[in-house]
Order: C-alpha cells, then sequence, then structure tokens
C-alpha cells in the first residue's frame, strides 16, 4: 500500500546501490565501449576490473556503494604501491579507475544522484617524456617500411604488412589521429566532395573533419587502385583483433633496421607523430588553441595544455603591446609618459577640503 501512495505521489524507491553492482555497472560500460576499439583496448578492460575487483573484495561487495569515502581510496592506494610488481604510477591509474566506477555508478543508479562522490588526488610522475619526430626520422622510418631490405623468410608477407604499417604511419603524421582510429578507417569516412576525412575519437568519443593535407588523397588513391582496400574498411587486415600490435611491430622493426632511436624509453611511438601534429600547427598557426583543438580531437582544455606553452615571439608582441599603451597615454595634454610607464599628471591634484554643513 505505501509503494502504491509513493507511485502516486511520484516518488520512485530504489534499491540502494552495492560495490559489488558498482562495478558491474563500470565493467559492462567498457565492455561496450570495447566492441569498437582494439583487441588491446578489451584486454586491458579485463586487467583493469581485476584490479578493482580487488578494491571492492577489500571494501566489501555487498557494502553500499555510498558509504565509500576518501580514506577507502588511500589506504587501497597505499596497498597497490607496497606491490613489487607496480609503479606509483601505475597505482595511481588504477585509483583512476576506481574513481571511474564511482562516476559510472552515480550516473546509472538514482539512489546516488545527491551523493558526495569521494575523490582521491594522485601526482603522477613522468615516466617517459615526450618529444616531436623529427622530420628525417619520419622520412627514414617511412622510407625503410615501404621500401624493405629483403627478409630471411615469409618476404611476401613482411612486405605486404609493412606496406600496410607504411601508409599507416604517413596518415598518422598527416592527420594527427590516434593508431586506433586510423587503422580501422572505413572508406566512407573520406568526404571527397569536401576534401575531408572525418575521424571518430576512440577515446573522447568526439569526431572531427581533418582536411585531406599533402599526400592523403594520394596515399587513399593508390591503395584502391591496387586492390588493398575492400568494400569497407581502408585496412582490410583491420578485422583481425591484433592488427594494432602487428603495425606497432613493424614500426619497431623497421627503426631498428633504420637505427633509430625508437619506443617509449626514447620519446618516440607512433602516438609521437600525433604530439607531433598538434606541436607543430601550434607553431604555424600562432598558438591557435581552437583550431589545433578543432583538428585533434581534445575534449578539453585541460587534456591539451601540454601544448600551451609560451613563446619569445609571444613574449615579444606581449612587451610592445604593453609599451604602445604607454604611448598612447602620453599623447594625452597635461600627462607625461613614455613607452614602458603609463603618463602621470603634470600637476599635484590637491586634496579635498572636508567643510562642515550646518544640520
Amino acid at each position: 500500500m505505501n509503494d502504491i501512495d509513493a507511485a502516486e505521489r511520484g516518488e520512485i524507491h530504489t534499491k540502494p546501490t552495492t560495490a559489488q553492482e558498482a562495478l558491474n555497472i563500470y565493467r559492462r560500460n567498457l565492455e561496450i565501449r570495447a566492441r569498437d576499439k582494439d583487441y588491446q583496448y578489451a584486454h586491458n578492460v579485463r586487467s583493469n576490473c581485476k584490479v578493482i575487483q580487488e578494491f571492492v573484495d577489500r571494501f566489501g561487495p555487498n557494502r553500499l556503494i555510498r558509504a565509500c569515502n576518501e580514506t577507502d581510496l588511500r589506504e587501497f592506494y597505499q596497498a597497490l604501491c607496497f606491490r613489487p610488481t607496480l609503479s606509483q604510477n601505475s597505482a595511481a591509474v588504477f585509483i583512476g579507475r576506481v574513481q571511474g566506477m564511482l562516476k559510472a555508478a552515480q550516473k546509472a543508479k538514482p539512489d546516488l544522484v545527491n551523493w558526495l562522490r569521494p575523490t582521491l588526488a594522485v601526482k603522477r610522475k613522468t615516466e617517459f617524456e615526450r618529444r616531436l619526430v623529427e622530420p628525417w626520422e619520419y622520412s627514414k622510418l617511412a622510407e625503410t617500411l615501404l621500401n624493405p631490405p629483403l627478409a630471411p623468410s615469409r618476404r611476401a608477407e613482411r612486405k605486404a604488412l609493412w606496406r600496410e604499417a607504411g601508409d599507416t604511419l604517413q596518415l598518422l603524421r598527416l592527420t594527427g589521429g590516434r593508431l586506433n582510429e586510423i587503422v580501422r578507417i572505413r572508406l566512407d569516412q573520406f568526404h571527397w566532395s569536401k576534401g575531408v576525412v572525418t575521424l571518430y575519437a576512440t577515446k573522447t568519443e568526439n569526431e572531427r573533419d581533418i582536411p585531406l593535407w599533402g599526400t592523403s588523397p594520394q596515399i587513399i588513391q593508390n591503395r584502391i587502385r591496387e586492390g588493398l582496400t575492400d568494400d569497407e574498411l581502408l585496412f582490410p587486415r583491420a578485422r583481425t583483433a591484433t592488427f594494432d600490435n602487428a603495425i606497432a611491430r613493424a614500426f619497431r622493426k623497421a627503426a631498428k633496421l633504420a637505427k633509430l632511436n625508437y619506443g617509449q624509453a626514447n620519446g618516440f611511438t607512433a602516438h609521437s607523430l600525433r604530439h607531433t601534429f598538434c606541436t607543430h600547427l601550434m607553431e604555424v598557426t600562432g598558438n591557435d588553441a581552437g583550431t589545433v583543438m578543432k583538428y585533434s580531437g581534445h575534449k578539453t582544455l585541460e587534456s591539451f595544455s601540454i601544448y600551451l606553452k609560451p613563446t619569445d615571439n609571444g613574449r615579444i608582441l606581449a612587451t610592445q603591446a604593453m609599451g604602445s599603451i604607454g604611448l598612447f597615454l602620453a599623447s594625452f595634454p597635461e600627462q607625461e609618459g613614455d613607452a614602458g610607464n603609463a603618463g602621470q599628471l603634470s600637476e599635484v591634484v590637491k586634496p579635498l577640503a572636508v567643510k562642515e554643513v550646518a544640520s
């Protein structure tokens, strides 16, 4: 009877969410997203959920997730830091995943709408510095991939794979896309009448139109003409779950043959081409963050902030602008000023005299 009265009043009674239910919601969200991504993403989902399950077991699977507080997060973070197989950065990543679980549960369950979700800010140290890929490094790697030396065995197979890797390398540099976005690109994403290609961001779920700059049209048309595509995909082998890993291995092997300092420890990976793309556009556009973010697909200015760096040209322009203000103020009569100082009154202003008024 109480439930009937509550329904008439517009009230909704729901069962409180437990920690295990929160994890199940988060896992399902990630598994659905993994269907559109590469094999490595699905593998990472399983690994992350396995660690988050440890947090749930420690906290109590049947306890209400509303009871979770910052102390629980900090205690689990400290336990992860003491593991010999985990670095401090990895522990911070897993804590971020736990907080992602809390956020997903709050969005899905009505009983958590007004919940003040606990947070724990953990600083991560940079393990591998990103760097720009020099033009000669890019050209040497592309040349090695597109014209590989003879292999001791399985020559045709390696030549075909390295051709795929060579075309992928060029498109990564010309579009600034992520590896998964490029290798799984479809032919209907190319809009030839507009001269753009639509990239669907696998990380931020944003889509963006990138002009077909440079040799991009030739690369695509050559693949179509040589029969290296099918009716749907630019790289048909991308249907294989491990195609991303095969491309990455081809990059490493070709870089080793070309005697390039390739790898995370050297700051040169496939993702470095995206970093180079964004940095180069920031330089040539005069730090036009709006335009570059439109092409790069960054969702927030915070994630894009690594490319917002002061430049010597910006400092000079700022100095000139402030100097012109001083000249402008100095042009007024009864004022004195120069390029570096605001004008000052030539006469001393007399203070106001206080007069008594009869009441």
